[in-house]
């Protein structure tokens, strides 16, 4: 996924009403940060990430909860090496958000980013 296939997505979202412009913003930075973490013009697997960003911002703004991962899941997650950069990527998403996300959207939000991180990190380690 790189840049334009992103903003076709959310452009999609968008026209439907799905999302708003501030979800579609806050996605699309997020995403170029990512890219450039990694250091790459293309990020493999990101299409579930980069979905569940925006809808997420957009339930949150409805007032909708989301129910957290499974304990035994986010386990694994947080024992990912990964973990921290996921952390800090979530940490931006809040204050470009202006307010913190429910602990169950931080949950999806952290496993989507481990698991991109590490497709996406020399040899996928």
């Amino acid at each position: 996924m790189n840049v334009q296939d992103l903003k076709d997505r959310l452009n999609l979202l968008l026209e439907k009403c799905l999302i708003k412009q501030k979800e579609y913003d806050i996605a699309t930075i997020a995403f170029e940060r990512l890219l450039k973490m990694l250091n790459k013009h293309d990020i493999e697997q990101a299409e579930m990430l980069f979905t569940h960003l925006p809808m997420a911002l957009s339930r949150i703004e409805k007032g909708e909860e989301v129910e957290k991962p499974a304990v035994e899941l986010m386990k694994e997650v947080k024992n990912s090496n990964y973990f921290p950069l996921a952390k800090e990527h979530v940490f931006f998403i809040e204050n470009k958000w202006g307010a913190p996300l429910p602990e169950g959207e931080k949950e999806f939000l952290y496993m989507h980013y481990t698991n991109v991180i590490n497709l996406n990190s020399q040899g996928g380690q």
